[in-house]
């Protein structure tokens, strides 16, 4: 996903409708290792230490550390007021506060642990952001971002140039798939993030989606921004052709779309 200026996040994001359809289906046709898993092993906490989540959306992280156990102050934070009502209704032990990532609204050395899960890719301003996570860290204290790498779901946006080859009007859609690359992953994001905190970690998680039939893959890309900016029209006629083009990827069995995720670490 491309970076979206804050108007156009302020809207994707208002209500969790769409982000749900994302998580849900990763929830449910995954295969391969956990992000969760992942997440807990590098983050190793102790359940003592104070935690900052920017870009929580509808706060299962933090909703879930609480349930785990985990002692320490836990802040989700997102740019969206609706997310954070939401949060705030659905894990009312855990902090939620509506903010900019470039502008934390706390002071210096708050916060043991800051983590970016499926954010930085939307941030306009990306070494503000990092700046203001090392700013808002405890001397020693770490820092793990979470995103898409290069490549990820390719098969994905194969079938969708196989689908819409060529029509001006889904041009954003197509070039999708190069924000993915760019926006913020490890062809980028590493340098960035080396730049704000000096030596950085980096590991990668390899799974997949599968799907045997195209109506869950579908909704997962009618969910994406670029899709919900679409006129309704131009959304039917784009719907209608990637249905085809997904069936003909799933009428030979399972469609497995490659799903490769980098994990980014650094310490204050």
């Amino acid at each position: 996903m491309s970076s979206y200026s804050p108007a156009e996040v302020a809207a994707q994001y208002a209500t969790e409708r769409h982000l749900r359809t994302r998580i849900q289906t990763h929830e449910r046709y995954s295969v391969g290792p956990g992000l969760e898993g992942t997440v807990d092993r590098l983050l190793a906490l102790s359940g003592d230490e104070d935690l900052l989540d920017v870009g929580t959306g509808p706060g299962d992280f933090p909703g879930r550390l609480r349930a785990g156990g985990h002692r320490g102050r836990i802040v989700g934070m997102d740019f969206s007021a609706g997310m954070v009502e939401r949060a705030s209704a659905e894990y009312p032990d855990a902090e939620f506060q509506q903010g900019d990532a470039a502008a934390l609204p706390f002071p210096d050395a708050t916060f043991d642990v800051v983590t970016a899960r499926h954010m930085l890719y939307h941030v306009s301003d990306v070494a503000a952001a990092l700046a203001e996570f090392k700013r808002v860290l405890k001397p020693g204290g770490r820092f793990l971002a979470v995103t898409n790498a290069s490549g990820y779901m390719a098969e994905l946006w194969d079938a969708v140039a196989e689908a819409l080859p060529g029509d001006p009007r889904f041009a954003d859609l197509r070039g999708s798939r190069q924000s993915f690359a760019t926006a913020f992953s490890e062809t980028g994001g590493v340098d960035q993030v080396k730049q704000a905190f000096g030596d950085v970690g980096i590991e990668f998680l390899e799974s997949a989606l599968v799907f045997s039939e195209p109506e869950p893959a579908l909704a997962y890309l009618n969910s994406i921004p670029v899709m919900q900016q679409l006129s309704d029209l131009d959304r039917e006629d784009a719907l209608s052709a990637l249905l085809r083009t997904f069936k003909a990827r799933t009428q030979g069995g399972e469609w497995r779309v490659s799903k490769r995720v980098v994990f980014i670490s650094a310490q204050r």
